[in-house]
């Protein structure tokens, strides 16, 4: 919920022509996705507005959370 909320500040003050680092983070398209966390395997999950950056980010942000083994290292968190 805050991520959309920041999101939405993100949007608002984008559609006003400010510009602000802090907000600049909140830009989906960065990111493209993010994990989805409890599901027994790598699952990422992204805007359904999204565009070809976007896409490409969420890619590569996939590669990164099969190379980090992040999945295992929860599970063996939680065992």
């Amino acid at each position: 919920m805050v991520l959309k909320i920041a999101e939405s500040f993100y949007s608002l003050i984008n559609q006003k022509n400010i510009k602000d680092d802090y907000f600049d983070r909140f830009n989906y398209e960065i990111y493209g996705g993010t994990p989805v966390l409890g599901v027994d395997g790598n699952v990422l999950i992204g805007h359904g507005i999204s565009n070809e950056n976007a896409i490409k980010n969420m890619i590569l942000l996939g590669k990164d959370l099969i190379n980090s083994n992040l999945n295992s290292k929860i599970k063996k968190a939680f065992r």
